[in-house]
């Protein structure tokens, strides 16, 4: 589960997509984040060895709450694989305690 505080910004999920393969090269290919109602773009580090980045924003973290969330890449063959593809990961948006 990932656990992140309400309000926070530029925090970030690295994550390397894989599947029986090994790492999932990614490659011309378009990944898009779903947590809740949100489709974030994460930012490639290392796209041979599906590496990616996401970094999440006031929009993205002002509602608490447990959220289901996954990848979704679209290749450029026009496959589709979702990651995880056995379930979901887990984002847990929890209150601060001050600020605004």
């Amino acid at each position: 589960m990932i656990t992140l505080k309400q309000n926070d910004t530029g925090i970030g999920i690295l994550s390397t997509l894989s599947n029986e393969n090994g790492p999932v090269d990614l490659l011309g290919a378009t990944v898009l984040f779903y947590m809740g109602e949100h489709a974030i773009s994460p930012t490639a580090q290392d796209e041979i060895n599906g590496v990616l980045l996401v970094t999440f924003n006031s929009i993205h973290t002002v509602v608490t709450g447990l959220f289901k969330a996954e990848f979704e890449v679209k290749f450029s063959d026009g496959r589709v694989e979702t990651f995880p593809n056995d379930g979901y990961l887990q984002v847990n948006i929890i209150k601060d305690l001050g600020g605004n």
